[in-house]
């Protein structure tokens, strides 16, 4: 993820990290574009097979369309745009606050394909559609880059480091869904997670302003747990949720979902409940 400056649960009370790169040559072509209530979205067309069979199925999902909706419930002071882009056959995501622009790669929604393909589908969720295990990934890093931007636009206060409160900020957001469909969603990016924590090399990483995997994937499972105990009680005692840290989940939940209320409240559009809008917004995950 590109270090640039950097609804939400704040807003019904918000990583992944990019996976390595996957080196696909696209050509990126002119933009399709719609603006709505101070936020753009565009599919850049690509010229790589691989990349347009991605850019044809999010864009007949209306994955940009969605996360608008999410976003939608928030006055933002200057316009937003919401980008899938060919990045060169680059496998990145990150927010621009030159240009008020979250851009997600389509090499990096085909990195997390392969990713998935490699990590076999083991408990949480033995045999999870292969769809949905994407699905949550590629949602997740739109929220993660989503929680930059609110912060920029906003102004609203960090404190620690800004890639956890993004990760906490998607995180958050994803648990408002129905308890299946969120289930869903954390155990595709519960996959992603693992399979990046075997290939990282921790002594590098630790200065990195991105906690390492397991660190993530820990926090991820303590909020989902902290929020619906009956939806994902089996996960405590796995290596990411040993009991002791599950002990405390409920209060970690607690935290982060008030602070957030606290922080967003004042920016909040009139009209339907919050928690309607979200589960609106993320109806595509579960499209075929």
């Amino acid at each position: 993820m590109r270090r640039l400056v950097g609804l939400v649960a704040a807003l019904s009370l918000a990583v992944v990290a990019p996976a390595r790169a996957v080196q696909v040559r696209s050509v990126q072509v002119p933009s399709v574009q719609v603006r709505e209530a101070g936020i753009r979205i565009a599919y850049d067309r690509p010229a790589e097979p691989a990349a347009r069979a991605v850019y044809r199925d999010l864009k007949r999902r209306r994955v940009l369309e969605g996360l608008r909706t999410a976003i939608g419930g928030v006055r933002l002071p200057r316009t937003l745009t919401l980008r899938l882009s060919a990045c060169g056959g680059d496998a990145n995501a990150w927010y621009d606050p030159r240009t008020q622009t979250i851009t997600v790669c389509y090499g990096y929604v085909i990195s997390v394909i392969e990713a998935q393909a490699r990590v076999p589908a083991k408990p949480p969720q033995p045999g999870a559609p292969r769809r949905d295990a994407v699905a949550g990934p590629v949602a997740q890093v739109f929220l993660h880059e989503a929680g930059h931007a609110l912060f920029d636009l906003l102004d609203v206060p960090v404190l620690g480091r800004e890639e956890d409160a993004a990760d906490q900020f998607a995180a958050l957001v994803l648990l408002e869904l129905p308890p299946a469909e969120a289930r869903y969603a954390i155990d595709g990016i519960t996959r992603l997670l693992l399979g990046q924590a075997a290939e990282e090399d921790a002594d590098i990483l630790l200065a990195d302003d991105h906690s390492l995997a397991l660190q993530r994937l820990a926090n991820l499972l303590c909020l989902a747990y902290g929020a619906d105990r009956r939806a994902f009680g089996d996960l405590v005692g796995s290596r990411a949720l040993p009991a002791f840290r599950a002990a405390r989940c409920a209060a970690e939940y607690g935290l982060a979902a008030a602070s957030l209320a606290r922080l967003f409240r004042r920016h909040l559009r009139s009209g339907a409940t919050e928690r309607t809008r979200i589960r609106r917004a993320f109806r595509w995950m579960f499209r075929p």
